[in-house]
C-alpha cells in the first residue's frame, strides 16, 4: 500500500507540475498519458494491497468488512481504470460518471477497512477510526459540495497509514 501510495505521487507530481489544478494543459499527449497511467497503477496496486490486507483479517472478527471493502474497492477501482483509460481519447467529461461512482465506492470500501481493522485488533485502534473518520467525512463533503469530487490523493492516503502502520509493526 506504500507503494500504491509512491507510484500515485509521481502521477499527482506530473499533474501538479503542468498546472493540472488549475486547468493547464499538459505539454503532450504523452506526457498526458504517463501522468494518467500513474494514476491507474496506483488505483491498482491500491486493490492489491486490500485484497492481501483482506486475506490476512480471515481469522479475525473484521474478516466480512474486510472482504466487503477489498470486493468495493475492486470494483470502484476497475471503474476508474476504464474511465481514466477512456479519458486519454474521450475527454474526462464523458467518464464523470464512472469516475463518481468509483469515489463512492472507494470511500465506502475504505471505511468498511477502517471498520474491519477496528473489529481485527490488527492495528491500534486510532488508526481504524481515523481512516472511518476520513472516509465518511469525505464522501459526506464530496456529496454535499459536488465540487471536485474526484482528489485521488484522498484515497491514497489512508492506504499509506495503514502500509506504514503494518510495516512498523513488523519491525
Amino acid at each position: 500500500m506504500i507503494l500504491s501510495f509512491v507510484v500515485f505521487f509521481v502521477g499527482a507530481s506530473m499533474f501538479w507540475i503542468r498546472g493540472g489544478i488549475r486547468g493547464g494543459a499538459p505539454p503532450s499527449h504523452a506526457y498526458f498519458a504517463w501522468e494518467r497511467s500513474f494514476i491507474m497503477a496506483a488505483v491498482v496496486l491500491t486493490a492489491i494491497g486490500f485484497v492481501l490486507l483482506e486475506a490476512q483479517l480471515q481469522n479475525t472478527d473484521g474478516r466480512v468488512l474486510a472482504r466487503t471493502g477489498a470486493t468495493a474497492y475492486l470494483f470502484g477501482g476497475i471503474l476508474a481504470v476504464v474511465a481514466e483509460a477512456s479519458s486519454l481519447t474521450q475527454g474526462f467529461e464523458k467518464n464523470y460518471p464512472l469516475i463518481v461512482i468509483y469515489v463512492v465506492l472507494a470511500f465506502l470500501a475504505q471505511a468498511a477497512i477502517g471498520g474491519s481493522l477496528l473489529q481485527a485488533g490488527l492495528l491500534a485502534a486510532w488508526i481504524g477510526w481515523v481512516i472511518l473518520v476520513w472516509n465518511m467525512g469525505w464522501l459526506m463533503i464530496s456529496l454535499i459540495t459536488r465540487r471536485g469530487i474526484y482528489i485521488p490523493f484522498l484515497h491514497h492516503f489512508m492506504p499509506l497509514v495503514i502500509g506504514i502502520a503494518l510495516l512498523s509493526q513488523t519491525a
